[in-house]
């Protein structure tokens, strides 16, 4: 009796567990909320992370928030010429997201998602050549929730 208790609290427990593990992998990514600027990170051609740098104080007290009715509003604050940090303003532009195809498009333009987590978002957001080779490595810029 106490063999057949257990292996019945054995199982229960075994189905929880893994249904708890399914709804965690099908929970979709939300982009939906305000996001900070974190690091930048450049990655070379061959996949390797040539840099991960942290953004300036100033430059992560920016904001992107995504809201639901598919506008970005940014709030950009940066160092000027005599270092100095400047609020830049806001501006408010359309994206869309589509979770399953790990597509961003903002303004028009098609944004590549390098990672995505519930509190981070990893995203090419430019293109150069940093190390003199003149090939242009992924400029990643991470925002962080």
């Amino acid at each position: 009796m106490i063999r057949r208790t257990l292996i019945t609290i054995f199982s229960v427990s075994l189905l929880l567990g893994s249904c708890s593990k399914d709804e965690e992998e099908t929970r979709e990514f939300s982009i939906i909320g305000s996001w900070n600027p974190s690091r930048k990170i450049v990655i070379g051609n061959n996949g390797v992370t040539i840099s991960n740098t942290a953004y300036s104080d100033c430059y992560k007290a920016s904001t992107f928030n995504f809201s639901t009715n598919n506008t970005m509003t940014s709030h950009i604050y940066d160092s000027n010429a005599e270092g100095d940090c400047e609020n830049y303003g806001f501006v408010t532009v359309p994206y869309s997201y589509d979770h399953n195809a790990k597509k961003l498009v903002i303004d028009g333009e098609d944004v590549e998602i390098v990672s995505r987590t519930n509190n981070e978002l990893q995203f090419v957001s430019d293109y150069d050549d940093t190390d003199g080779d003149g090939k242009d490595e992924k400029i990643v810029t991470v925002l962080v929730k």
